[in-house]
């Protein structure tokens, strides 16, 4: 008794306390085992099994998280205080104190406390922690602003639309509290059986002990068989087959560097049927890569860089950062500026040299009079890339077309999702033509874009009622909601924020997606172990019950086999989880990423940027230019034929990459 004591003080006294609230639950079945135990004088193995049962339930408690923080910190994204618009100017007060029609004011660099309508002013505004979008929108009079988003360059003035405890940030943070909350969890069916078994069982003994010699069979013959069906009654087997197998899963997704919030998010997985992705942060990698360059009227590409990068050297713009790096790759002069102009919304303009150029979107050009090359234009858009145009005062000189990295490991996700019998649907912020891009490179099933992350959450909702279970996967806390709802949350932990993490069932650790693909093979082998697990014990259980009453059992083999045995067996099948090796090999991103920036012709002096294909460099191999796919393996992914020789298109000199 003592060593059930020390061993397991918290099932103790969670059973004393079932037996005062009249509730039989399996604290108080593992506890009667236990104590039965030392009755058949098998205290060691009752007292070892009350042990490991208590780990369980204190590993449970530890990784399950129910995010009552993560809400809290959603909140406090909005500022506390505003500016409020009064008649002697603008003074400070607290968010909360802000009506619906008031106007507040909104400096450069700070944070939007509360949602609204522009009144005066434009700027640029940084709205990816609500909708995902990873490049700023630039907002004008008349535009909705949220709150939580980051004000770039311009002071503007919001007539607000909703008070604080009704923003979206706000509705955000009611969404994951409600969706955590409907969370269904499901009793364990060991729980179920157990909760029937051991008292039948128990019963079953003490009748076979009672009544035969009442009918004046031998007495002490049937007090044997009842002893040998009260250690066969004894459901430690049972009770671990569970536990074990989630343990055992639980360390080595650990190991991988996948974190599970719980056992239950391992048996959820046998529900699931589709998985639905976020895409900034998720499949790409949120950064701003230059894409192709088209020159016209003669220019070389290598100018259009150096002409727009000297321009971008003076804009705060992400799209101009990644012209700007671009160019320093290339190892450009940067050439100086006068009569530089931001025209927000539209573009930038500049003087190099005396003469006066424009970088910005085809509807900046548009209105400048310039005869635009409309159908390359559609065909960068169509792509899911975004075109930058160059040009001077007399005509268009090229352009450059920017899109997002796509992170290495998201094709063979997809891919080995899809050879798993899972349906792929993209749902982001990001622009329509940008998602059906990606979604096209990745061979994903459906793409959604432009989703507000209220509509990623009617989104999640439309998919549950088409399939039995669907997996969610982001980063943002946009994708917040919409992971606690679905009903397997999984976040990418290297972009992840905090009420992501807290939200996601699930923690990929890093940036690898391959790990998801690790996390699905380890879940379903545990399934399949806790099944065999289950069922062992039951037939076992079962058939030297029935051995016992017909009088074909003895006591060392109930004890030997029946009840130690298979505890044994559930014991080591479970263990066999630890021999999981994940199918794919590890892919270095170096690999693919080769240290050469640029395409070089020594006799004609020409430099060019590395082209992409599915949505990366291409690499170098031989002679020529291959997609990345094929250095990864024809037997992990589709191959790609794309290749380009490495032949100077003006000399036919043998092209350098330096």
């Amino acid at each position: 008794m003592t060593s059930i004591l020390l061993s397991s003080p918290g099932i103790v006294k969670e059973a004393i306390e079932d037996i005062k609230a009249k509730k039989i639950t399996a604290n108080l079945l593992m506890l009667i085992a236990g104590i039965a135990s030392f009755f058949i004088f098998h205290g060691q193995e009752g007292a070892t099994a009350l042990l490991l049962y208590a780990i369980a339930e204190r590993l449970e408690e530890m990784t399950t998280d129910k995010s009552r923080n993560a809400i809290k910190e959603l909140l406090e994204l909005a500022p506390d205080e505003a500016l409020l618009k009064t008649e002697n100017g603008y003074k400070s007060v607290a968010s909360r104190e802000i009506k619906i029609g008031d106007i507040v004011g909104i400096k450069p660099g700070m944070k939007v406390p509360l949602d609204g309508i522009i009144v005066k002013g434009n700027s640029y505004l940084d709205e990816s922690a609500i909708t995902g979008e990873s490049v700023p929108i630039f907002k004008n009079k008349g535009d909705e602003v949220f709150a939580a988003s980051l004000n770039s360059d311009g002071f503007i003035d919001i007539e607000v639309t909703r008070e604080s405890t009704n923003t979206i940030v706000a509705q955000i943070a009611e969404s994951v509290k409600i969706a955590q909350e409907n969370k269904s969890n499901h009793e364990k069916f060991i729980e179920k059986f157990a909760k029937y078994y051991t008292p039948i069982i128990l019963c079953s003994s003490i009748v076979v002990m009672v009544i035969p010699p009442l009918f004046g069979l031998n007495f002490i013959d049937w007090f044997y068989r009842g002893l040998i069906l009260l250690v066969v009654s004894c459901p430690c087997a049972l009770t671990l087959s569970t536990p074990l197998a989630n343990i055992a899963s639980l360390t080595k997704q650990a190991r991988e560097g996948i974190l599970v919030k719980g056992n239950k998010f391992i048996e959820k997985l046998k529900d699931i049927e589709t998985f639905a992705f976020d895409k900034t942060g998720t499949l790409t990698e949120g950064r701003l890569r230059i894409f192709e360059i088209i020159s016209y009227n003669g220019v070389t590409k290598q100018n259009i860089i150096s002409i727009a990068a000297s321009l971008e050297s003076l804009s705060e713009h992400p799209i101009g950062k990644a012209i700007v790096n671009q160019a320093k790759e290339m190892k450009l002069d940067f050439q100086p500026i006068n009569d530089f102009e931001v025209i927000k919304g539209k573009g930038i303009k500049g003087k190099i040299n005396g003469e006066m150029f424009y970088v910005g979107s085809p509807k900046f050009m548009k209105e400048l009079n310039y005869e635009l090359p409309i159908n390359d234009i559609e065909s960068i858009e169509s792509s899911g890339t975004i075109p930058i145009l160059l040009g001077n005062h007399k005509q268009l000189l090229g352009i450059i077309s920017i899109r997002d990295v796509l992170r290495v490991s998201a094709p063979i996700l997809i891919n080995g999702l899809k050879e798993r019998g899972y349906e792929t649907v993209l749902i982001s912020g990001d622009n329509q033509r940008v998602c059906n891009s990606i979604g096209s490179c990745l061979d994903i099933d459906r793409a959604y874009g432009e989703h507000l992350p209220d509509q990623k959450l009617q989104e999640i909702q439309n998919l549950q009622q088409q399939y039995k279970g669907v997996a969610m996967v982001g980063d943002g806390i946009n994708d917040a909601p919409a992971l606690a709802l679905a009903d397997l949350g999984i976040a990418i932990g290297a972009s992840a924020t905090d009420i992501t993490l807290e939200t996601a069932d699930i923690i990929v650790i890093g940036d690898d997606l391959k790990k998801i693909l690790t996390y699905v093979d380890i879940a379903k082998k545990t399934n399949k172990k806790i099944k065999q697990n289950i069922w062992t014990s039951i037939i076992v259980k079962v058939s030297f019950a029935i051995l016992t009453v017909i009088g074909f059992m003895t006591l060392w083999l109930a004890v030997g086999i029946g009840d130690m045995g298979v505890s044994l067996l559930v014991l080591l099948n479970s263990l066999t989880i630890f021999q999981y090796k994940f199918l794919y090999k590890e892919i270095s991103t170096e690999k693919l990423e080769s240290k050469a920036k640029l395409i070089i012709c020594e006799n004609c002096q020409t430099k060019d940027i590395i082209p992409q294909h599915h949505g990366r460099d291409m690499v170098q191999k031989g002679d020529k230019l291959i997609c990345w796919k094929n250095i990864i393996s024809s037997e992990e992914l589709e191959n790609c034929d794309e290749e380009l020789p490495l032949h100077c298109p003006y000399c036919q000199n043998k092209l350098e990459l330096k």
